[in-house]
């Protein structure tokens, strides 16, 4: 099965990949040929996916509207998506959307953009009765955890938006654990990427208990802090850590691109 893979060394514009690209391919295409899409490490997660687990696309546009979130809402059947950065009209050049994805039969979705006070949205997770993102915020705005109704007029309140007095980076991904306390990353991306300030903090993983307003940061030494999920025991946290890539788009196969 293996030799049948086809693999690549070169870029379309015949530029040899770096080791680290030529890594991701491969592992896109053993994921494709025979893990239906997923890669699959540990034999457990079958139980989840099933044995023969399928990807299809929904929903597409030219618009990179589904970068990060993904947040899922049974009792709406609708998916919340915040986008890549991109042009939202002519004279925005550095926007990012939050997109509601609502299944209208078995085979059709549509895509509505929601206003929001939320700026620069990153990750988010299911939160009470609605949705928590990351506001990774700009020159003139904090960034911080935002809840959201998840029904128009989409009301949006900030949870927390500093560190004893110290604004966070850009806010990034956001897991919650099952005593209430909620886990984000923050590392310095805005501000590499032109729309938040110099950084006032280190790139660091924090805690906050929306019960008494205490954040605590409880791990750095991260290069580019990035997604987290909790084991199923929640007594292991998982953070990538995705310094490979810097937010100016330059890469460097001596840092870091591990979990």
């Amino acid at each position: 099965m293996f030799s049948r893979l086809k693999t690549f060394a070169y870029a379309d514009n015949g530029q040899e990949l770096s080791p680290s690209e030529k890594a991701f391919q491969g592992q896109r295409d053993l994921s494709s040929a025979i893990g239906h899409g997923f890669l699959i490490y540990d034999s457990s997660f079958k139980a989840i996916v099933g044995d023969s687990p399928s990807l299809d696309c929904v929903l597409e546009d030219d618009l990179p509207f589904a970068h990060e979130a993904a947040v899922y809402l049974p009792d709406q059947d609708s998916l919340f998506v915040t986008s890549n950065r991109c042009m939202s009209n002519q004279n925005d050049g550095n926007s990012i959307m939050i997109h509601k994805l609502r299944r209208e039969d078995a085979s059709t979705w549509t895509k509505e953009r929601i206003e929001t006070d939320i700026v620069m949205a990153n990750g988010g997770v299911n939160y009470q009765n609605g949705i928590l993102f990351c506001d990774q915020g700009d020159h003139s705005s904090k960034g911080g955890l935002v809840s959201m109704d998840p029904n128009a007029p989409y009301r949006a309140q900030m949870l927390v938006n500093s560190y004893h007095g110290r604004r966070f980076n850009s806010v990034n991904d956001v897991v919650i654990n099952s005593d209430g306390s909620i886990w984000f990353t923050d590392p310095i991306y805005g501000s590499e990427q032109g729309f938040c300030p110099k950084p006032q903090l280190p790139n660091q993983l924090y805690r906050f208990e929306p019960a008494t307003g205490s954040v605590r940061a409880v791990a750095d030494g991260f290069g580019r802090p990035n997604g987290l999920c909790f084991s199923p025991d929640e007594q292991t946290l998982y953070v990538t850590d995705t310094d490979w890539v810097h937010g100016d788009g330059t890469t460097d196969d001596t840092r870091a691109s591990t979990m």
